[in-house]
Formats: structure tokens, sequence, C-alpha cells
């Protein structure tokens, strides 16, 4: 009987200990839980602020090459035998000093051109007097000189190969290339 009244008191000390047990691993599943969800939320609202600042920068980007591309599309035509810059011209370069103060890490190149007539070495220094002409204009609105790179191709370029006054008239002037 010693032995029955033993095994029920083992027995009694045991239930009560099989019912603690699971009531603390749930209190510890409980916590695990509320902790993880603000640990998720400082994750996602991470993750939304590294999105919208994708996107800010595409924008940006997107918008730079639109200005790129309208920079460089458009040219600076001059008279013939003349390397003053026109009324037209002189517009038309107000809005590419402010392209280039908008974007100061831009560095651009000033290809000066000339038509057919004339010799070499001549056309070379019209197309050299005209990049240079330009040059100063936009220094003088504030663009930093070393940015500014003239060079001189003369004749050797010609954006239109007639024979007519119209198509000289389109090879004199001086074009733009952003530099990469």
């Amino acid at each position: 009987m010693h032995k029955t009244m033993r095994r029920g008191l083992i027995l009694l000390l045991m239930i009560p200990a099989l019912a603690i047990i699971p009531a603390c691993a749930k209190k510890a599943t409980t916590v695990e839980k509320e902790a993880s969800p603000k640990i998720d939320q400082a994750a996602i609202d991470r993750q939304k602020e590294l999105e919208a600042e994708r996107k800010r920068k595409e924008a940006e980007q997107r918008r730079f090459q639109a200005a790129k591309t309208q920079f460089m599309s458009e040219d600076i035509y001059f008279q013939k035998g003349s390397y003053r810059l026109q009324p037209q011209a002189r517009t038309i370069l107000y809005r590419k000093a402010n392209f280039l103060k908008t974007y100061p890490d831009v560095a651009v190149i000033i290809e000066g051109h000339t038509d057919e007539r004339g010799s070499r070495e001549t056309n070379i220094a019209f197309g050299d007097r005209r990049a240079g002409a330009v040059k100063s204009f936009l220094i003088r609105e504030g663009v930093d000189r070393y940015r500014l790179i003239p060079v001189s191709f003369g004749k050797e370029r010609p954006i239109d190969m007639g024979k007519t006054e119209a198509a000289h008239a389109k090879n004199r002037r001086v074009h733009f290339v952003v530099k990469e």
C-alpha cells in the first residue's frame, strides 16, 4: 500500500507540473509574435523609403536625359564669313547656360563647323573662332571655363552635303556634345 500511495502522490505532483510547462511555452511564443511585427514593420518602412529614393533618382535621371537631348539638339548658326553671335543664337545660349548651371558636373565639347567654301586652314580658324565666341559667351553667363572644351572641325563634318546656300548655312554652326 505504501507503494501505491507513493505512486499516487507522484502522479498528483506531476499533473500540475505538466499543466505549468505548456503555459510557459505559450508565453514565450506570444512574446516572440508580438516582437516580430515591430521588426517587420521597421523593415517594411525602410524598404518603402529605399523604393521612394530609387523612384526619385530614376525620375531625376529621366529629366536629365531629356534636358541633355534638348541641349545637344540645338545648334548655333552663323552668317557666311562670321563668328559673331546673332540674337537668335544668344537666346539659345541663355538656355544652354541655364542647363549647365543646373547640372554643374556636366562638361561640354563645343564643336565649331564651317561650310565647304574656303581653304582647310581658313575653315579650321573660323570653326575655332566660332567655338571660342560661344565659350566666351557661356563663361560670361557664369559657366566655369574648365567645363567648356572648344574644338574646330572646319569643313570636315558637314551635316548637309548640298551645294546650295541653304546647305552651306546649315553647315556654318556650333554643335554641342555633352562629355560623358
